[in-house]
């Protein structure tokens, strides 16, 4: 029951915040994210993988995640995990190379299939690169 509860209020605030984000192509937020600073936006069909914390990546683009026993080339920069968000690994099927920190709350993140590898999902978020993203709404 709280998974549903929490699939239902996430696809609230999704809809809900609809009409102040932009659809942004994944092409364009993977070349221009700086652009995008601090605004709500929504990508579609990304890959999420829950079952790989996402450790540290670097602040330039295209940048190269440290994804638990991944290559450590070129890491500059730690994700930090603020309480009560869980960092996941986002992967972006039309720039594989892009990476950052993406952030999703404990209560989103146990409402996903932890069992598979990889969801396919349109997901809402905001924040920098330098600081991360936070997602705040999606849909599987």
């Amino acid at each position: 029951m709280k998974k549903i509860t929490v699939f239902v209020l996430s696809i609230v605030a999704l809809a809900g915040a609809a009409s102040a984000q932009v659809v942004v192509p994944q092409k364009d937020f993977t070349n221009n994210c700086d652009n995008y600073k601090g605004q709500l936006i929504t990508i579609k069909d990304v890959n999420l993988r829950p079952k790989q914390a996402v450790t540290a990546i670097t602040v330039g683009a295209p940048a190269t995640v440290t994804v638990g026993s991944g290559s450590t080339k070129n890491v500059v920069a730690s994700c930090k995990v603020i309480k009560g968000q869980k960092s996941i690994d986002v992967d972006f099927p039309t720039d594989p190379n892009f990476a950052a920190c993406f952030y999703i709350t404990d209560a989103l993140f146990s409402s996903l299939p932890i069992a598979q590898e990889t969801i396919k999902s349109t997901i809402a978020f905001k924040g920098q690169k330098s600081t991360g993203f936070f997602i705040t709404g999606l849909v599987k």
